[in-house]
């Protein structure tokens, strides 16, 4: 008489039709390449924005107004400096995609779902303030080439007017009260995750919440917002390097 070993039955599996109950679904861990290539996202967004501050010319903040006001605003420091601000806040969203597609690779995938909206706010965020900056850089450069041609200092009037453009003024204050939004949800997605470093993502919301409100202080306090938006966004690159190194 023959005797036959046991069979195992196949089960069915919402995902994958059917599969036997020896086949396990693979754990599914961070992407080294990933974590790798978010950590430098952030590293460098941190990096930039630091650079703002510390490359603006602070001519228009001073009290009196010197007199070289238009050389500062023509320079190339003012362009390099808030080009530096412009890709700081274009690097965020990539960043948060990246955290996102690590964070959904781990086990129960959680804090992916936060940090999926913080990528679409930073991503509209930064959209709409690079369009004021974008004035900034080459509006009031404009303006104050044609004041040193002219030699008329009264040209530079008309920055004011372009700063206070009510659509550019509204388009500024949603888009970086977004980018603040994105720094909390992924702080949220960072604590909920349990990740180690997690509190990161507070330091990290701190500067992002605070990069609107820093824009009506001075030089220092803006030097010093630009240290902390840098810091939080360095932490970060670490909590999510360590979680690449934790997938080899």
């Amino acid at each position: 008489m023959t005797t036959t070993g046991p069979t195992t039955a196949p089960r069915a599996d919402a995902d994958h039709g059917i599969r036997t109950d020896d086949e396990a679904p693979a754990a599914r861990i961070p992407s080294t390449t990933m974590a790798r290539w978010t950590a430098t996202a952030f590293a460098a967004a941190g990096v930039l924005w630091m650079l703002f501050p510390l490359l603006r010319p602070w001519a228009d903040k001073a009290l009196p107004v010197p007199p070289d006001l238009a050389a500062a605003w023509a320079s190339d420091a003012w362009v390099v400096a808030h080009l530096c601000g412009i890709a700081a806040l274009g690097l965020l969203a990539p960043a948060l995609l990246g955290l996102r597609s690590v964070l959904a690779a781990r086990p129960g995938g959680r804090g992916s779902a936060p940090a999926g909206w913080a990528t679409g706010f930073a991503w509209v965020g930064a959209a709409g303030a690079s369009l004021y900056y974008g004035a900034e850089i080459f509006g009031i450069r404009t303006v104050a080439e044609a004041a040193l041609r002219r030699g008329d200092a009264s040209l530079l009037d008309e920055v004011l007017v372009l700063r206070e453009q009510p659509v550019a003024v509204v388009l500024f204050g949603v888009g970086l009260l977004l980018v603040g939004a994105a720094g909390v949800l992924a702080a949220v997605a960072l604590l909920r995750a349990r990740v180690p470093w997690a509190w990161a993502g507070l330091v990290f919301a701190a500067g992002l919440a605070l990069v609107l409100p820093q824009f009506f202080g001075g030089p220092e306090l803006r030097i010093a917002h630009g240290i902390l938006f840098g810091l939080g966004c360095l932490v970060v690159a670490v909590a999510v390097g360590r979680l690449g190194t934790r997938a080899r």
